[in-house]
């Protein structure tokens, strides 16, 4: 939005003592009336509510000072609560003794008007709408309808009024199990928090934040519309704990609008929106090092002359869904799609259709790691009243199908605009100017009852963990290569702590190469069943192998470390070198040309352990030969080399566990347990257990999900285990 400097010079007044008895009340008054009508003008409707308040006061009974009142808080940017009582005031002391339709006899500049405009009627609907009074929503839409005549603007806007109060009887009769939770005030603070997007391994949040800096370099800077300051983008990561940590402002943050719409599957590439003076335009940056790239603006035709407010990108990168009013659509803002070209080009752009878009606006498009299932905002299907939050599922032949609204009480009679799920589908993060929140607007999450898991996703994450009191190579790389094809991708973890995530498809075996300057640190095989339900797969690896016998915990991760010494606004050169000499993290392109060039190594031990578990059982028999057996190889090794290198992976099916509380949590006492058995049966051979060096550590939950029969241990029993692999 752009303000003249009429409306800024008036803004300034406003702050100003306003005039006194020198030209006499009625002069004041209308002085005060004639500036918050030029702040109307320019949309500025929080400054001009403040004015229409005052005058309101020292009239309570004037209908339009109350319309006036009422209407700039229903159009402000945070103060919609507060319109009901003037509106019911205007509406209940508005005369109709002239026509109606004569909009000639109300003058909306006429300072000496008593009389509130028949658009009273609508706004008192929307009104008692947002407040959930329905049946007095409809009696004023209704109103409306039949005084306002077949072209007002707003009549058609009443009539969706009406559908929508229609919508939202139903919905509220049924409320969804919604188990709805503030996302806390280490993340949110008193100024308004939204639009969130997480990573797919759930360990970064992205988010837009009005707040003031903590360096203080945007106080005094404002957005006149919202009377606060302009929008930053902010970052939170967890700790090993899965606490959210103290948020970070990124280095990219200017003095404008700057807001996230989505982050790419590694959470290495930010998708965000610049207003760039009032057209709106989609950028993406990428992490290199420690510092965010320059943004820059997506190609093809997704940017153009119109509005384009949000994006979304498939988890494998080869198709972006964005959001544009650009002309030829089907109805205000349409989603749209492009797709990867062979050169790594964007194709030209295609509306997704009638089916997903409506005559009225969509915003706010997310796309599910598993690439099928899409969530977005829109003011139409059966909206329950402004934007609600919609899912839509793609067919087999690429099609989408009818959106369901995900339903009360996560979508309300207000705006509900940005929705983004974990990849398991069991939670979402929102935000939402709930009572009771930290600020205007907070971060909120939700947790899903219904079995909402995204079916045959496997996602690998973990740490890559450098040595103590060093960071992590940037040429750290994870090769992972479909061994069936031969097709390699690469991965590259977060350089601040070596968090990286990739996504696997199912009925595959594939070879994990974990390098260091073309190295091998690590290597192995997994196989991902064809059936499997939503997993995860946690893998930690040690650049420098680690004592086994060390903490009590198998892994003993640093919490969130603060980033780099680079300074903000240093200049990000990928491949480069880095002001202290340093190599700079690759380029994509430099990246691909290593890719192609790789070759993956046969994953070799010299002895493997396996041990597949009875429902609800964690532990290992040191009694049974094959563990004894095993034991023999280590202590062989351990003194032929001097050391043995272990790699422990852990396994829990998803039949439900009371005595574990989750099987997140017995996967991982399975690992702990085989941690402990191992350190006992070789210190019982009277050997130094600190030569037991532990290169990798893996637990996940697998196999298909849980249909209630527990007792099938043919379908579970294999997905209970734990594997010690020793070289």
């Amino acid at each position: 939005m752009k303000y003249g400097y009429a409306a800024i010079a008036i803004l300034g007044l406003s702050l100003l003592p306003l005039c006194t008895s020198a030209q006499g009340e009625n002069t004041t008054f209308n002085w005060k009336f004639e500036e918050a009508s030029k702040l109307v003008e320019e949309n500025l409707f929080n400054q001009s509510a403040e004015i229409w308040k005052e005058l309101q006061e020292g009239q309570p009974e004037n209908s339009n000072l109350n319309w006036k009142l009422g209407h700039s808080y229903m159009n402000s940017y945070n103060q919609k609560t507060k319109a009901l009582p003037y509106l019911k005031t205007a509406a209940e002391k508005r005369t109709t003794s002239y026509s109606s339709f004569n909009i000639a006899n109300y003058d909306p500049f006429d300072s000496k008007e008593v009389n509130a405009p028949l658009e009273v009627d609508y706004w008192l609907g929307r009104s008692y709408h947002l407040d959930g009074q329905f049946d007095k929503a409809d009696e004023y839409y209704s109103k409306f309808i039949a005084e306002c005549g077949e072209n007002h603007d707003l009549k058609k806007n009443a009539i969706r009024g009406k559908e929508q109060t229609a919508n939202a009887r139903v919905l509220m009769a049924a409320p969804k199990n919604y188990q709805i939770s503030n996302v806390g005030p280490v993340v949110n603070n008193e100024y308004p928090d939204f639009s969130p997007v997480i990573s797919v391994d759930g360990n970064a949040m992205f988010y837009t934040s009005r707040r003031l800096r903590t360096d203080s370099s945007n106080t005094g800077v404002i957005d006149l519309m919202a009377g606060l300051p302009f929008e930053d983008i902010y970052v939170s990561y967890k700790d090993r704990t899965g606490a959210w940590q103290k948020p970070e402002m990124l280095n990219i943050s200017g003095q404008g609008h700057e807001a996230t719409v989505n982050v790419a599957a590694d959470g290495q590439t930010l998708l965000m929106y610049r207003d760039d003076g009032g057209d709106g335009n989609l950028y993406e940056s990428k992490l290199v090092g420690e510092l965010w790239s320059d943004p820059a603006l997506l190609g093809s035709d997704i940017n153009t002359k119109s509005w384009e407010t949000h994006c979304a990108l498939a988890a494998d990168g080869n198709t972006l869904y964005f959001l544009s009013d650009r002309k030829g659509g089907i109805g205000g803002r349409d989603i749209y799609r492009v797709v990867k070209l062979p050169t790594g080009e964007w194709s030209k752009s295609q509306n997704l259709g009638s089916v997903v878009n409506t005559p009225y606006d969509e915003d706010g498009v997310f796309i599910h790691p598993n690439g099928r299932t899409m969530y977005f905002a829109s003011k139409g299907h059966n909206s329950m009243g402004g934007f609600d939050i919609f899912t839509s599922e793609m067919a087999d032949d690429g099609t989408w199908g009818k959106p369901e609204n995900i339903g009360y009480p996560l979508n309300t009679v207000d705006d509900d605009v940005f929705f983004v799920t974990t990849a398991d589908g069991r939670r979402g993060y929102f935000s939402s100017d709930k009572n009771g929140g930290y600020g205007e607007k907070d971060l909120y999450f939700v947790d899903f009852p219904e079995n909402m898991e995204a079916e045959g996703l496997t996602v690998l994450k973990g740490f890559i963990i450098a040595p103590p009191g060093e960071t992590l190579p940037p040429s750290t790389i994870l090769y992972v290569t479909d061994k069936a094809t031969g097709e390699v991708k690469t991965y590259k973890p977060r350089q601040r702590d070596g968090v990286y995530v990739a996504i696997l498809p199912p009925c595959k075996e594939y070879n994990l190469d974990y390098r260091v300057n073309d190295k091998t640190v690590h290597t192995e095989d997994i196989f991902v069943e064809c059936e499997s339900a939503y997993q995860e797969i946690n893998k930690e690896i040690y650049l420098n192998p680690v004592a086994l016998d060390g903490p009590g915990s198998i892994v003993d991760l640093p919490k969130g470390s603060p980033p780099g010494s680079k300074e903000k606004g240093e200049k990000v050169v990928p491949g480069g070198k880095d002001k202290t000499g340093k190599d700079e993290p690759l380029t994509d392109a430099q990246l691909k040309e290593k890719r192609d060039k790789h070759v993956a190594p046969d994953a070799t031990f010299i002895d493997e352990y396996a041990k597949y578990y009875a429902y609800n059982v964690k532990d290992i028999d040191q009694a049974e030969a094959e563990w004894k057996k095993f034991i023999d190889s280590v202590v062989g090794i351990m003194d032929k080399d001097g050391s043995a290198r272990l790699v422990i992976e852990a396994s829990a099916s998803h039949v439900p566990t009371k005595t574990f509380g989750t099987n997140e949590n017995l996967s991982n006492q399975r690992m702990e347990d085989a941690r402990k058995r191992l350190i006992e049966a070789v210190t019982a051979r009277g050997k130094d257990t600190s030569k037991l060096l532990l290169e990798a550590v893996n637990h996940r939950v697998q196999g298909p999900a849980y249909k209630g029969d527990f007792k099938n241990t043919e379908k579970y029993g294999k997905f209970q285990f734990v594997k010690l692999k020793v070289h």
